[in-house]
C-alpha cells in the first residue's frame, strides 16, 4: 500500500493533500459550529424549576419566524400549569381550574379584545396564543446587511395573576421557559433576565442574580432574551458559495488575460465558458440560505464586482473573437 502511495504522479498527490485538507478542515469547521452551550442553560433551567413552588404557571415560548428586515419575531407563548389547584393539563392543551390572566409585552397581541392581555376562564380548555416581537434596539449586529453575522434580541417581558375563591386577584408566580425546536437559518437561545434590569442576565453562577429571579418569579413577573443568529450550516455554506464565485472570477479573468496575451486562442469554447460562468454567477447568488436581500455586504464586496468584472471579460472575450481571424476554431 505505501509503496503504491510513492509511485502516484507528483500531480496526483498535490491533489490528494488538497483534498484531505478540505476534509480536515471542513471537519473541523462543523465540530466547532456545533458546540452548544444547552447543558449549562438545562442547569440553570432544573435549578430555577427545583426553587420555585410547584404551583405556578410554567410558560413556554417558541420562536417560529424571525423577519430581519421588519426587526420582527412571531412567537407562540404556552402556558403549562404545573398544579392541579392552577389547571389540569391536556396532550397538547390545558384547562383551568381558576380565572387565569397572562399579559406578554408585545408590538402585536392576539388576544378577542386586540390587546395583550390574554384571559383564560376557568373550565374551558384552552391553549397557547401567538405574538409579534419587536427587536430590541442597541445591537449593531441587528442588520441583514451583516449578513450572515447578523443576530437580533427580542425582549419577552410577562406578567400573570389569578382570581381567588374569594374573588381577589392574586399573583400567579411564573417560570419562562424556551421551547423552539429549530428554526429555518437560525439558531436560538434564551437567557433569563430580570424584570427591573434586562441587561441582567441570570447565570447559573451568580447566586444574587438567581434569588432576583426567583423572586420576580413569585411575584407573577418575568423577562426573558431570545437571541437569534444564523447557525452554523448558513454559515459554512455560504463561504461555499463565496469561495464558487470567487474560484469562477479567477477562471474568467485568467482566461481573459491569456487570451488578451496571445497565449491562448479567442476560441468560440472560451466564449461559451465565459457566458456560463456570467450566468452561474447570478445562479449562485439565489442559493444563499434564508434568501437575504440584494444589497447586503457580501454583495458589495464580493457579488457585485464578481458579476460585473466577469460580465466584462466575457465581453472582451466576445470582441476579440469577432475580430481576430489569425485563429480557426
Amino acid at each position: 500500500m505505501m509503496q503504491r502511495l510513492k509511485n502516484i504522479h507528483p500531480g496526483g498527490k498535490r491533489i490528494i493533500a488538497i483534498f484531505l485538507t478540505i476534509l480536515v478542515v471542513y471537519t473541523g469547521s462543523i465540530v466547532l459550529l456545533s458546540q452548544t452551550n444547552d447543558n449549562v442553560a438545562n442547569t440553570l433551567d432544573d435549578k430555577l424549576s427545583a426553587t420555585l413552588t410547584q404551583k405556578r404557571m410554567d410558560v413556554y415560548t417558541q420562536l417560529m419566524s424571525v423577519d430581519p428586515l421588519k426587526g420582527e419575531a412571531v412567537a407562540r407563548v404556552e402556558p403549562w400549569p404545573l398544579d392541579e389547584s392552577l389547571g389540569y393539563r391536556y396532550r397538547s392543551g390545558w384547562m383551568p381550574v381558576q380565572d387565569l390572566s397572562i399579559h406578554v409585552d408585545a408590538v402585536l397581541g392576539t388576544s378577542p379584545s386586540n390587546d395583550n392581555l390574554y384571559n383564560f376562564k376557568k373550565n374551558i380548555p384552552v391553549g397557547g396564543f401567538d405574538v409579534t416581537l419587536d427587536e430590541k434596539s442597541g445591537s449593531s449586529a441587528s442588520n441583514v446587511a451583516r449578513y450572515p453575522f447578523d443576530a437580533y434580541t427580542f425582549e419577552v417581558p410577562m406578567s400573570a395573576s389569578y382570581t381567588d375563591a374569594n374573588g381577589d386577584t392574586q399573583d400567579l408566580a411564573i417560570l419562562p421557559q424556551n421551547y423552539t425546536k429549530s428554526l429555518d437559518t437560525f439558531k436560538v437561545t434564551m437567557d433569563h433576565s430580570l424584570w427591573t434590569n434586562s441587561n441582567e442576565i441570570v447565570r447559573i453562577g451568580d447566586a444574587k442574580s438567581i434569588s432576583d429571579a426567583l423572586g420576580e418569579y413569585k411575584t407573577g413577573i418575568a423577562t426573558s432574551i431570545f437571541r437569534v443568529s444564523r447557525n452554523g450550516s448558513t454559515k459554512v455554506l455560504t463561504v461555499i458559495i463565496l469561495l464558487l464565485m470567487i474560484t469562477a472570477l479567477a477562471s474568467i479573468v485568467t482566461m481573459a488575460y491569456l487570451v488578451a496575451t496571445t497565449k491562448r486562442p479567442p476560441m468560440l469554447s472560451a466564449l461559451t465558458w465565459g457566458a456560463a460562468l456570467t450566468f452561474s454567477m447570478i445562479g449562485l447568488r439565489g442559493l444563499f440560505p434564508g434568501s437575504p436581500p440584494l444589497g447586503i455586504l457580501i454583495d458589495k464586496i464580493v457579488y457585485f464586482p464578481a458579476l460585473l468584472t466577469t460580465l466584462v471579460c466575457s465581453l472582451f472575450i466576445l470582441m476579440t473573437w469577432a475580430n481576430r481571424d489569425d485563429y480557426v476554431n
